[in-house]
Order: C-alpha cells, then structure tokens, then sequence
C-alpha cells in the first residue's frame, strides 16, 4: 500500500495547514489512503525512533506519528514536573521530552497524534501545545483513554479536565477518546465485549460538549459486537469518525457485521489501523450494494430546549439512527408533519411510590400547558445553582395537552394532541 505523505495542497494555505476550519482528521486520511488504511508510526517516543521516520522507505512513509506523554517527576525537586515521552526502559537513556519530540516531529509533515496517559499531564502538554502554537503546519489529534476496560490496571484520563484543557488551549485539535488497555490477553478472554449504554451515553455527553471534531477509537473485537451502538454515534454528525485497531490477541468470528459497517452510510467517517492479519482479511471483504434509509429523519420534527440550571449536559442528541435524551429534562422535539384529522391520544399507567419528604432535598415543578407554555421553576433554591427558573412560549406551534389523574397508588398519564 503506497501512501503519500505530503497533505493535499487544498488544506494548506501559504503553508499553513488551516486549523480555524476545525477539519476533521479523518478528511485529511481520505485523501490518502485507500479504503480508510493508514499506517500510523507506533511509540515514536524516543530520539532513535524520530530518527527512523527521517529515514523511513518511501513506500512505507507512514501518514501519522503517535507519541505517549506521561509526567515526570523529579526527585531532587518533587515539585517541578516535566512530560516526557515513555520509552521502554532498555532505552531510558534516550528518552526525550515532549518539549524536544514536538519541535521534531512538527517538522515532518504529518498529522501528530498525541497520547495523554494521565490527567496530571493534561495542562503541562496543552499548554507547550499552545506555546507551540505557530510552528505546527499539520493536524493534531489529542487522545486520552477516558473509559475503563473490564480487567483494567490502568486508571482513566479524567474526561471533563482533558474536555476543559483542550477547549482552553488548543481548540484546534480533533479529540479521540478510548478505553484503557486490557491486563489480560483477549485471547484468554471467552466473553464477547461491546460497548454499554452506561459507556454510550457517555459518549453522547461527549458529543453534546464540544465543537471539535471527535475520533472514538475502538479495538476491532469490541466494534464487531457494537455495531447498532457505532452506527448511532457516527450518524450524530459529520465530524464524529471512528478509528479501528487490532492486534494480534483480538478474535474474529464473523465479519459481516463489519462489512455492513464499512459498507453503509457512515463509510467516509471510518479509518483503520489493524494488524496485518485482519488487514488482509479486511482488504477482501467485499462491499454490500445496498445501503438502507435513515432510521429517524431530523427534518420530520422540530427541536426545542431550555436552559438546565446543572452543570451536566443535557439536551437531544440527534443522529440519522435515531434519538437520544441526555441529563435533565429540559428538551423535547414537535412533529413538524401535518396534524391527523382526529385527535391522537396516548395513554401510560404506572405505579407511584410515596417517599417521606424528608429525604427530598431540592425539587423543581415542571408544567406542560396546553397552549404550548412550558414553565419549569425550582422549589428549593438553597442553592446557588437553583436559583433560576425558565418560562418558554412556543409560538404557533402544536403541542400537547397532559392529563395527570391519581387512581390510589396508580397513575394515569394521557398525551393528547392538540391542534
């Protein structure tokens, strides 16, 4: 597989790569690779591997350089702390700060992928990036595994410190988020692993968070059994994309999962990085000539939300796959479509579970009015934070009209449609 290095000129201006576009990293590949390969330069995190990228063969140049930056801590001044790239310690002598492997590999010309192992390294790496600001001509991808894997040493990169840094310093970079490394083979491991709705939902307040561009990247044997979940996250928009690695420990029973995947819709967002071993089994699979319509039309339904009083994200998460309601209540989508000719009437029974009011701490009161008045106040505004409330008025708009009745421990909710 022959890859050009040098980016295509269209993404550069007077030399300069133009970051201001937020260009996903993923677009630059494409123009690149064939079918989504890339060959990424692994730990290039020593003096005599930079060395090795300047005198690479032509025909394996690869299109990417990945470093590793942990925090050193000095022993004679334990509170002075540089980063530094890791290295097996059979080369410790060569070791190089990230300071130095910046400056190197900025000359290179190719897209830099940076690896965050630790929360503590977060700051001191964003901020050289910030003071380096002007000498980087290529695109940058920040990495941090913010998810834990099953049977993980490895401690977690704290996702809204590395969310907050990279806003702060260098709002430039696409983000790729994953999930620490296994302490045991997966070849030892029978259980079949998939990405959690817990890790998902996760991801959409991820999404709903930042502007940048974001690369979730997964290892081959969790996305075969993550496809349904995958294909939500990717249809969200344009600027998610997905990296798939492997390595040789990863198990591969079926493929077609994987064909439906790389042959649908969401094709152009997705980049491999695979062991040759499931490289070559990938280059044969075929294409599907089919591709199915979109499971949720966003231009169907109109979309409205109120400010949240807390901190977390909240809102709708839109994807060509379908919906998602993230944090608190605060959002709720209309049919845009043509009222039917008689009233729609949805009816819900549950149980209602009476608790002492003593162990409510902060309430809020929402009402659903049938004009299409929403009104949410807040009961208890000992807090700081609850100290609002929010009034919003759809104008012209169809809407709903709630009916509550309390039946002695069941409740009946009715949604009509009120036009």
């Amino acid at each position: 597989l022959r890859i050009c290095s040098d980016f295509p000129a269209n993404i550069f201006t007077k030399n300069r790569y133009r970051s201001k576009t937020r260009m996903s990293v993923v677009d630059v590949w494409n123009n690149e690779t064939a079918n989504g390969n890339v060959i990424i330069a692994h730990n290039i995190n020593s003096w005599p591997a930079i060395l090795d990228q300047l005198n690479e063969p032509i025909l394996e140049k690869s299109t990417i350089i990945e470093g590793d930056v942990l925090l050193y801590k000095q022993r004679k001044h334990r509170n002075r702390a540089i980063p530094l790239m890791s290295a097996p310690q059979r080369i410790a002598t060569d070791r190089i700060t990230f300071k130095e492997w910046l400056r190197e590999v900025a000359k290179l010309r190719k897209v830099i992928k940076i690896n965050v192992r630790s929360t503590e390294a977060i700051r001191p790496v964003l901020q050289y990036l910030f003071a380096a600001n002007e000498e980087i001509v290529s695109p940058v991808v920040l990495h941090a595994n913010i998810f834990r894997s099953p049977r993980s040493l490895e401690k977690p990169v704290d996702a809204i410190e590395f969310l907050d840094g990279t806003r702060k310093y260098f709002p430039e970079a696409t983000l790729s988020f994953g999930w620490t490394k296994n302490n045991i083979s997966e070849l030892t491991i029978h259980q079949k692993r998939s990405i959690n709705w817990r890790e998902l939902f996760q991801i959409f307040s991820l999404i709903k968070r930042v502007e940048q561009p974001i690369m979730i990247s997964a290892r081959i044997s969790v996305v075969i059994n993550s496809i349904s979940q995958l294909s939500f996250v990717l249809g969200i928009k344009r600027e998610v994309s997905l990296l798939i690695w492997s390595d040789e420990t990863d198990l591969v029973d079926d493929w077609m999962n994987l064909i439906s995947l790389r042959s649908g819709p969401y094709s152009k967002q997705i980049v491999f990085d695979l062991h040759p071993n499931h490289a070559s089994v990938v280059r044969k699979l075929p294409y599907k000539l089919s591709q199915g319509d979109s499971v949720f039309d966003r231009k169907k339904w109109h979309r409205i939300e109120f400010p949240s009083p807390s901190t977390t994200a909240s809102g709708i998460i839109e994807s060509n796959e379908g919906v998602a309601f993230i944090g608190w209540s605060n959002s709720f989508l209309i049919s845009i479509l043509k009222p039917p000719i008689f009233p729609e009437i949805q009816k819900i029974s549950s149980q209602v579970r009476y608790i002492s009011s003593s162990f409510i701490f902060s309430k809020f009161i929402i009402f659903l009015g049938y004009n299409g008045q929403m009104s949410i106040k807040n009961r208890d505004d000992a807090w700081p934070s609850y100290r609002h409330k929010s009034v919003g008025q759809l104008r012209r708009e169809n809407c709903y009209e709630i009916h509550i009745t309390d039946r002695d421990g069941q409740i009946e909710f009715h949604n009509e449609f009120v036009f």
